[in-house]
């Protein structure tokens, strides 16, 4: 016996914050760090949004990032 075996009445949500840094203006799925490819299937797919993506070149259509700003390297550095 579970502690949920007669179902879920609600759910707590949470979230969180992250940043991702794509080089110069190549904001595409190519250079996220959340990207997988999985051989077998040959797709790659969003491990933030479980989206299989039609392109690495384009940005997923459930891409929950927003583009902020543009820093230069030797402020990242910093």
């Amino acid at each position: 016996m579970g502690r949920f075996d007669k179902g879920v009445k609600y759910y707590t949500v949470a979230e969180c914050e992250i940043q991702v840094n794509f080089p110069e203006d190549a904001v595409c799925c190519q250079y996220c760090p959340f990207v997988r490819h999985y051989d077998g299937l040959n797709r790659d797919k969003c491990s933030l949004t479980e989206e299989i993506l039609v392109s690495r070149e384009i940005i997923g259509f459930k891409c929950p990032l927003t583009i902020l700003n543009q820093v230069d390297k030797g402020d990242m550095e910093k």
